[in-house]
């Protein structure tokens, strides 16, 4: 921006410049011959010059003002949307307790099951919860039986396969 505000400032110097140059000139020649219209040319261009760099500038300022609004916007929209999705998400891990809950798992199979719905390993999950992973399979077990589920799939698409949504033919 300082190279524009510069390049504004050179071309109202030129033209001031020539101007004064040109009135000089006229008042003590009297005639108005070719180096006047040079001059006059030069001061028009610098006066154009001006005028352009000068309509771009603020057609650019104008076009940054839009896009800033339009940023705002769709930072609000943003922003609305994390917080539905905060809510959302909050609602479904209360589900997924209450689900918990009703089949009446331990805590220990609720840690499991909740990072086996994360796409954990049983190996994972025993090192997250320093235990053997033959302690993680037994909890794993239980849970799936308490479920009625056959495996980590299933349960999985027991909590998430209402969320899906399949398209509808066109």
């Amino acid at each position: 921006m300082n190279v524009l505000r510069f390049s504004l400032w050179m071309f109202m110097f030129i033209f001031l410049m020539t101007f004064i140059d040109i009135v000089g000139d006229f008042m003590s020649e009297g005639v108005f011959d070719t180096h006047l219209t040079v001059e006059l040319l030069v001061a028009l261009l610098a006066v154009f010059a001006f005028g352009i760099l000068w309509f771009s500038s603020w057609q650019q300022q104008k076009a940054n003002r839009q896009l800033m609004t339009k940023m705002q916007r769709i930072q609000t929209d943003l922003t609305e949307t994390q917080a539905h999705t905060r809510k959302l998400m909050g609602e479904l891990s209360v589900v997924i307790q209450q689900q918990f809950d009703e089949w009446q798992l331990t805590p220990s199979e609720k840690e499991v099951s909740l990072l086996l719905l994360k796409g954990l390993s049983l190996d994972q999950i025993a090192s997250v919860r320093n235990s053997s992973e033959k302690t993680v399979r037994q909890h794993a077990s239980n849970l799936y039986k308490k479920a009625q589920v056959s495996g980590r799939h299933e349960l999985v698409a027991f909590f998430f396969e209402d969320l899906l949504q399949v398209p509808e033919p066109n």
